[in-house]
């Protein structure tokens, strides 16, 4: 691995956190975090399913002296793979309950739909503008061996729901979709402490992307964002990076973030109809790899979306889908 992984630590309070290596260059890493009471065992995240990942989730265990089979939860943020990957093999080696939010009840079938997928990129590359001659590489998802099919959660919960850690101690659910649909954020009912996924992360922001369901995915986002702004959280625990200690002002400065890019990509189009993917070349840098492509195309779509949403751009379709300035 080209860095170098933070030490699993014990951060007080019955948290520990056991920052697991992931097998692409960006994010390096995932933190998983373990809340550990009288009663019950928590685990908060847990990587993709490699064999690298799972002896390094059992060294962290093993640093904080937790038995595999003490954990009773493993609660996932949300559906991408460098937090629910493992969970399988989790959840068979430790008896655990796979816990996640509502929509994710509906999502994992997405989630394996790998060939589903595919001719969605491709149907998507079409709509916004890809080159025709990158298509059948623009749609054509890398093989990969630490994405293996999930089921169904075993427990679902919902925003304002409570998770009973025992001794008094609970976790608040906070459904914050954006960054995908069933993106949960987690509140210590003892220590105040946001456990954030992927929501609010430390020097990056991350990747809100269109998806097939259609939604506005930005403006849910930037609401979501707003939520923890309003609750004033303080110490946070990100998925990835390191801790934040004021969850709240970093969430404040991705929403300004947010609202440069926007406003950067209608610059672009005020200079002319435009499609999604000529926005993107203009909005990100040149050397993207393809898998860096279909991510970056994904994110224009859902901020040139958002502005169609909010009235300050308008849609045409003339072989592709053009954007303008209203």
């Amino acid at each position: 691995m080209s860095h170098r992984l933070p030490d699993i630590a014990d951060l007080g309070h019955g948290i520990g956190v056991i920052p697991i290596p992931l097998p692409f260059r960006s994010p390096p890493w995932v933190n998983a975090y373990v809340i550990a009471t009288s009663t019950s065992v928590t685990l908060i995240d847990c990587g993709v399913d490699w064999d690298v990942g799972m002896e390094r989730l059992l060294e962290g265990l093993r640093a904080l002296e937790v038995e595999p089979s003490a954990i009773d939860r493993l609660v996932v943020s949300h559906l991408h793979p460098d937090h629910v990957g493992m969970a399988p093999r989790v959840t068979d080696r430790c008896g655990a309950e796979l816990v996640m939010h509502r929509t994710a009840a509906r999502g994992y079938l997405a989630y394996n739909d790998r060939d589903g997928f595919e001719a969605w990129l491709t149907e998507f590359g079409t709509v916004h503008g890809v080159p025709s001659d990158a298509l059948p590489v623009f749609g054509r998802l890398e093989q990969v061996d630490w994405m293996p099919a999930i089921g169904p959660p075993d427990v679902i919960v919902d925003d304002g729901d409570s998770i009973d850690l025992g001794d008094g101690r609970a976790l608040e659910v906070m459904h914050t979709p954006g960054h995908e649909q069933s993106h949960i954020c987690l509140v210590d009912s003892t220590t105040g402490i946001l456990f954030s996924g992927d929501h609010v992360l430390p020097r990056i922001t991350p990747l809100i992307a269109w998806t097939a369901a259609g939604t506005d995915v930005l403006g849910e986002y930037i609401a979501s964002l707003h939520r923890i702004v309003e609750r004033g959280f303080g110490r946070t625990y990100p998925a990835h990076g390191s801790i934040v200690d004021r969850g709240a002002s970093r969430a404040e400065q991705i929403s300004l973030h947010r609202e440069r890019r926007l406003g950067g990509m209608l610059d672009v189009v005020a200079l002319g109809p435009a499609t999604a993917w000529h926005v993107m070349l203009h909005s990100f840098r040149p050397d993207l790899t393809i898998a860096d492509q279909r991510f970056a195309l994904r994110e224009t779509v859902a901020h040139l979306e958002h502005l169609r949403v909010v009235g300050r751009v308008t849609s045409f379709d003339e072989v592709a889908r053009w954007y303008r300035r209203t």
